[in-house]
């Protein structure tokens, strides 16, 4: 093996250029990157497929059209919601805090549940595997 040499430079690897155009134009980029920073950074999109056209009733106008193919993606990408860090942490992090309102919510009462619940006697039950009994 050939003794190493501390001051030896790395040689820099130039951009083919002509690929470049043909990158760059192939899609809208920009369009690309605002379509992916709308997800959050969800790890698992879902891609939608398909298209939605909004009408005037009156006037039988179209006032709003969206075609999921002519987006940049191809598709319409939408965050997975999936509440397991371990799947997607973005979405779990824009969720975490609906357990807690939801049990609060159940000993306290209100969100649509009445204020008696919170006179009530509560139990969390947890289920216990068998090896645990």
């Amino acid at each position: 093996m050939p003794p190493h040499d501390p001051t030896a430079t790395i040689p820099r690897l130039e951009p083919v250029t002509a690929a470049l155009p043909t990158f760059t134009g192939y899609r809208d980029l920009l369009g690309l990157v605002r379509q992916l920073s709308s997800l959050g950074g969800c790890a698992q999109p879902i891609r939608l497929e398909g298209h939605h056209t909004e009408i005037d009733t009156f006037t039988g106008e179209i006032l709003r059209e969206l075609k999921s193919k002519e987006l940049p993606a191809g598709h319409l990408l939408v965050r997975c919601g999936n509440r397991r860090t371990t799947r997607c942490p973005s979405c779990a992090e824009l969720y975490r805090q609906d357990t807690y309102h939801l049990i609060a919510a159940g000993l306290r009462g209100g969100k649509n549940i009445p204020e008696q619940v919170a006179t009530h006697p509560r139990v969390f039950a947890k289920a216990c595997p068998v090896n645990d009994l």
